[in-house]
């Protein structure tokens, strides 16, 4: 496959009420099929909201989220991002997971810099590892909201092969112009595309949420950006183009990580 069509969902999502929110989920699914989409993702801990109350919400991976999202990859037939709250001694944590047109459960990934700013940290065990899955022969990634900020994990993706890395992401509106440059500096300096998801709506710790979700191809160049409102961002990757970019400029190769040891 040489393009991907993938549609990024901003929900305005229900406060701690899975009921609500998977039923809206529907929806939105409904319309990337309708849209010619062959991935869909949702925003950050969609089924809840950023909450600092996750124990209530705790379940295994898989477990009901994975399973209710799984049946809509099978209606629809499509690849879909969601996440959850993943049980875990001492703290639960948050987790992002992807599942393939035939319901299967084919990457679940922990997120592994819980927020300390906003206590997380506190409440979230952070995750050790960063899973490659395919999407239709495409190597993908999965990072969550505040992982962004670092680099180290994009580059770990990049390292295994990865091309595209799914972003959910429940990013404030107050830092929004922190999160379009840093979508785009992990797609330049790792040559791949960066796809990130972000919720709309005011939650309730009151804080707001823009949408302004964002696919970058490999060159850092916006190929569509959502407004502030409920509804889907769809756009292509050109996947031939970002291959060709990566043999043409083999950036990557160029790195030096004997001289890196100490970080």
């Amino acid at each position: 496959m040489t393009t991907l069509r993938v549609a990024l969902i901003q929900q305005d999502t229900v406060w701690q009420d899975p009921a609500a929110n998977l039923a809206k989920a529907r929806g939105f699914v409904a319309r990337a099929a309708r849209a010619g989409a062959r991935v869909a993702v949702f925003p950050e801990l969609f089924t809840l909201g950023f909450t600092m109350a996750p124990e209530p919400f705790a379940e295994p991976l898989p477990g009901p989220t994975t399973e209710a999202v799984a049946a809509l990859s099978r209606e629809f037939g499509l690849y879909l991002v969601g996440s959850a709250v993943e049980a875990h001694a001492p703290h639960p944590r948050n987790a992002a997971f992807a599942t393939g047109p035939d319901g299967a459960l084919l990457a679940a990934y922990r997120k592994i810099h819980p927020f300390s700013y906003g206590e997380e940290h506190r409440h979230y065990t952070g995750g050790l590892e960063c899973p490659v899955f395919q999407v239709d022969g495409i190597p993908c990634g999965l990072q969550i909201c505040y992982d962004l900020r670092f680099p180290e994990p994009f580059r770990a993706l990049a390292a295994q092969g990865a091309e595209v890395v799914f972003v959910p992401a429940n990013w404030p509106a107050r830092r929004i112009a922190a999160w379009s440059t840093l979508l785009a500096a992990r797609a330049i300096e790792n040559q791949m595309a960066v796809c990130g998801a972000n919720r709309v709506g005011r939650d309730a710790m009151n804080l707001d949420y823009p949408g302004a979700s964002v696919l970058c191809d490999a060159f850092g160049e916006t190929i569509a950006k959502g407004e502030a409102a409920e509804g889907l961002v769809v756009g292509d990757l050109d996947l031939a183009a970002l291959r060709a970019w990566r043999e043409r400029f083999p950036a990557l190769k160029d790195r030096r990580p004997e001289v890196y040891h100490h970080l």
